[in-house]
């Protein structure tokens, strides 16, 4: 099949896919999510702002819906993403799919471009709705803030990638949701919240943290000791290498998941 025949059934999954999801609860949970984590932040931010002025106001309040926003992206991705492969060979449909003519290689693209734009979605309604908050009450929303989007969207990237993985190894949906919901929700919540010794620069829970420390200009202070060594109390990730990690998390983890589900058998339910 040329190239224009593969897209067109690769448009095609990805249509019926998304639609599948939108009519569905998965797209309605992490909605849900979003708002009450906007609700959340307004209450902490709405706090924090009092006693600045112009676009210090502005940083302040924009602050906890900034770091709650990797939250959101792991919470959409695992609901959306993680049952969409796993489902062909848990409900037998796969007997079905796998034998028209479409290859694998097809599927997992249509699969997972659903699953990525439907978070997306998701992403963009509590931007969204961040930046109406901060334009309403500060008056503005600085220009830095916006700087956000674009890495939330490849922090997104990398975590359809590992939800589509955990989908494509896993004998059931709620297995892999639930591995993924660990990995990616409650694992994040740990690195945002505890110090290191040493800077876990490895870390996709940690790295994850800049969608919210690159926009409000945070970075990591250093002290020299006696000895002359430089020593950090809390570490903020380097928006360089940390586009670089997500990079390479959503490259690999893609990669890996397409090869499964391809060479995966039926069987194997």
């Amino acid at each position: 099949m040329n190239a224009v025949g593969s897209m067109r059934q690769v448009l095609e999954v990805t249509r019926f896919e998304t639609l599948r999801k939108v009519k569905s609860w998965r797209l309605l949970f992490p909605l849900i999510c979003a708002v009450a984590v906007c609700a959340l932040a307004f209450g902490n931010g709405s706090g924090e702002m009092r006693g600045y002025a112009g676009t210090e106001s502005a940083l302040a309040l924009l602050r906890p819906f900034l770091a709650s926003a990797p939250l959101i992206a792991a919470i959409a991705a695992t609901v959306l993403c993680t049952e969409t492969l796993s489902e062909e060979f848990e409900r037998g449909s796969g007997y079905i799919t796998f034998t028209k003519p479409v290859r694998r290689e097809t599927v997992f693209a249509g699969k997972f471009l659903s699953g990525f734009l439907v978070s997306l979605i998701v992403l963009a309604v509590y931007y969204a709705l961040t930046f109406a908050i901060c334009a309403a009450l500060a008056g503005e929303v600085p220009a830095r803030a916006l700087a956000a989007v674009p890495l939330a969207v490849l922090y997104l990237f990398a975590v359809t990638g590992v939800c589509m993985l955990f989908s494509a190894l896993a004998p059931k949906g709620s297995m892999a949701m639930m591995a993924a919901f660990l990995l990616m929700v409650v694992l994040q919540i740990f690195m945002q919240n505890v110090s290191f010794s040493t800077e876990p620069w490895y870390s996709l829970g940690y790295e994850c943290g800049i969608l919210g420390d690159y926009p409000l200009g945070n970075q990591t202070e250093f002290d020299v000791d006696v000895f002359g060594n430089a020593r950090a109390e809390d570490y903020v990730p380097d928006v360089s290498i940390a586009c670089v990690v997500m990079a390479v998390y959503a490259l690999i983890s893609t990669a890996l998941a397409v090869t499964v589900f391809r060479y995966r058998n039926m069987r194997s339910r």
